[in-house]
């Protein structure tokens, strides 16, 4: 029963923080545990017109994202709205968040410090109700804004920690 106790309450109680020291030396599924994980920093790369017709018109969008952890940092999905001259035109959606199982997900694992240009290709359709905002989009003159959320893991043999970050960007 103690063993459960020990399992169950020590990894998200933060007290394991304190008994497991830090160093060069210590497994790397110990430091996870042991580490207060800060946020992800993500940048905007800006987004471009692929291609574009009458009816549709695929934007591809960039993020820079830099995992400044001793740990490796698992991202799952960033969720995003694409705004035109302040019009939401669209949405992305980069990977997909944890569901039980690894291999049923696309995620991206960040290694500790370092960082890396993610980019995806969201669809958008023009409904028509907006001829100026898409007649700009065509032409790469749009004020382009990115808003949304990444989702974040850390996940070892001892705890997980789901984390989040807010972003909005325009360029």
């Amino acid at each position: 029963m103690a063993v459960v106790v020990v399992f169950a309450v020590l990894p998200g109680s933060g007290m394991i923080k304190n008994i497991i020291p830090q160093g060069p030396n210590v497994p790397s599924s110990m430091t996870a545990v042991s580490t207060q994980i800060k946020p992800l920093v993500i940048s905007y790369n800006g987004t471009s017109v692929v291609s574009s017709s009458e009816r549709d018109a695929t934007l591809q969008t960039t993020f820079y994202i830099t995992n400044p952890n001793t740990t490796t940092v698992i991202l799952e999905s960033i969720n995003y709205a694409i705004t035109a001259d302040g019009t939401v035109v669209g949405h992305g959606q980069l990977g997909q968040r944890y569901e039980g199982s690894w291999e049923s997900s696309t995620y991206y694992p960040l290694v500790e410090q370092t960082s890396s240009n993610i980019g995806n290709n969201a669809v958008i359709k023009n409904t028509g109700n907006y001829p100026d905002v898409w007649s700009a989009l065509e032409k790469g003159t749009a004020k382009i804004t990115v808003s949304g959320t990444a989702y974040y893991a850390v996940k070892t043999a001892f705890s997980g920690s789901d984390f989040n970050e807010d972003f909005n960007f325009t360029k």
